[in-house]
């Protein structure tokens, strides 16, 4: 089945499937239970309409999805708990512009109850409430393990307990200077590389002649080292300098990284070198200007000067449109942006894959939609409490596996019983009939979870991961030496901290 007509088929289905199923799909029986338009006789309506604020950096097709399922959400919380809500959706432009806005906001008391929100981000928020802790930001620890409203202790919402989410990406919200939990996964995404199957696999046997078939030369693809990768995308620069009429000559570089600072963390995590940490004290440490990843950008630069990669920092703008035009081979950008890798006309078929790692330590960076409750207007503490109630509906299996299905290409489910929805079974499938971003979703479920990493949060942490990703960048570009461009990246986070 093709893939656009594939998610045709699954957004109708669930959505005709709303007002009667609490979200799930009408061949599956999920504990979200059934939504009626009058509210049980055995519950009293008591209390105003409790109005909640949820802001969010989706476009149109996930914004309208967030508004159908706060409705539904409204309407099983009357029926089970006679309580009126009113969730209110609403963009607010990208992550930056969310931070600006709240961290602005909490001056003049113009903040959401419910926020998407980067670690990074709510490591801010966090230090923004000074020396008066909980002012702004709701630790979520007492609500999930709460024995009557806890995770996976309230049917009608459909929720799973606290097992049943995956463990990289709860650890996630625990990664502050402060014990607790103060951030939520919803959907997440982690780096992929993508490929372009003609060429690399014309490429492959020249490179190494034992590489004859299919499944060997996918084999090689997906057990690779990032050292492996870079002797192969040397042989292909040599090759198309050697043999300039070759049609694939159109490469301009073999391989493009969408993200210098992942790039950066990634091997930092991998060759077990010094980043970021919280001292004894709990105050960020700054880390990352040492012998070691001084070496390994040295080693990168003279690999960028050979004509091997580049990045989105050298080239500014993302390697999916080289990718596309087929001025790349290869393209490793985040697998919650699948969708853009897609050839126009398909032109070439896409292969996906492993990002390849070092030392033998398949580390990866975990992308995404996160969210956090942040106290606003709420004396008694309802918005909180209801507010996380809609996380865990969010994240109810049914619900998230429609959120990442649909309007969200590459995104993955929080959740373990997600993943076996008739839904989200049905688009993996797709995978195995060769589209590349069902296949994406089934690479970051079964090839890569268990093996995130997690970076510390503090105030200062958001401007490191931008100032070691510059190091790459002003380095390659001869805008500054290795030892300039890492003492630079230090002084400017320690200003933010």
């Amino acid at each position: 089945m093709n893939l656009k007509k594939a998610l045709t088929l699954f957004s109708v289905i669930p959505m005709l499937a709303l007002t009667a199923c609490g979200g799930s799909t009408s061949s599956e029986n999920t504990s979200a239970g059934t939504n009626n338009s009058s509210v049980s006789s055995s519950v009293n309506v008591s209390g105003d309409t409790l109005e909640i604020e949820f802001w969010h950096t989706s476009g149109k097709g996930l914004a309208e999805v967030y508004e159908k399922y706060a409705t539904q959400f409204e309407k099983l919380v009357l029926e089970n708990e006679g309580k009126k809500i009113d969730i209110t959706p609403s963009y607010q432009g990208g992550y930056d512009d969310v931070l600006e806005k709240i961290t602005k906001g909490f001056a003049t008391n113009n903040y959401p109850n419910i926020t998407v929100a980067y670690p990074d981000h709510v490591a801010e928020y966090l230090e923004s409430e000074g020396t008066n802790p909980g002012k702004y930001v709701v630790n979520l620890e007492s609500y999930i393990n709460d024995a009557t409203i806890g995770l996976g202790k309230e049917s009608y919402i459909g929720d799973g307990d606290k097992d049943d989410v995956v463990k990289g990406f709860y650890n996630e919200g625990t990664s502050y200077k402060r014990e607790g939990v103060y951030s939520f996964p919803v959907m997440k995404s982690s780096e992929i590389m993508f490929y372009n199957k003609e060429l690399v696999f014309e490429y492959l046997p020249m490179f190494d002649d034992s590489l004859t078939t299919s499944s060997k030369k996918e084999e090689f693809l997906n057990t690779m080292s990032w050292s492996q990768f870079m002797s192969f995308l040397s042989f292909v620069k040599t090759y198309m300098n050697q043999h300039p009429d070759h049609p694939g000559n159109n490469i301009q570089v073999p391989a493009f990284y969408d993200s210098d600072s992942n790039l950066m963390i990634s091997k930092m995590y991998q060759n077990n070198y010094p980043y970021l940490s919280i001292n004894d004290e709990g105050k960020g440490s700054v880390d990352f200007n040492n012998a070691d990843n001084k070496a390994f950008v040295t080693t990168l630069k003279q690999q960028y000067d050979a004509g091997l990669i580049t990045t989105k920092g050298v080239e500014n703008e993302y390697g999916s449109a080289w990718f596309k035009e087929e001025k790349t081979l290869f393209d490793i950008g985040s697998s919650g942006g699948s969708g853009y890798q897609n050839p126009t006309g398909g032109q070439f078929t896409v292969g996906v894959c492993k990002v390849p790692a070092d030392n033998n330590n398949p580390l990866y960076v975990s992308q995404g939609v996160s969210m956090a409750i942040l106290k606003h207007d709420d004396p008694t503490g309802e918005k909180a409490k209801y507010a996380y109630k809609f996380l865990k509906y969010l994240t109810s299996a049914s619900v998230n596996a429609y959120l990442c299905v649909n309007g969200s290409e590459g995104y993955i489910p929080v959740r373990k019983s997600a993943y076996k929805t008739k839904l989200f079974s049905n688009y993996l499938a797709e995978g195995e009939e060769g589209e590349f971003v069902p296949k994406v979703a089934d690479i970051v479920i079964n090839q890569i979870d268990g093996h995130y990493l997690t970076t510390p949060c503090f105030k200062g942490s958001a401007k490191a991961r931008d100032e070691v990703g510059s190091i790459l960048t002003r380095v390659f570009k001869n805008n500054a030496t290795v030892d300039q461009a890492f003492a630079d990246a230090v002084t400017e986070t320690k200003k933010a901290m």
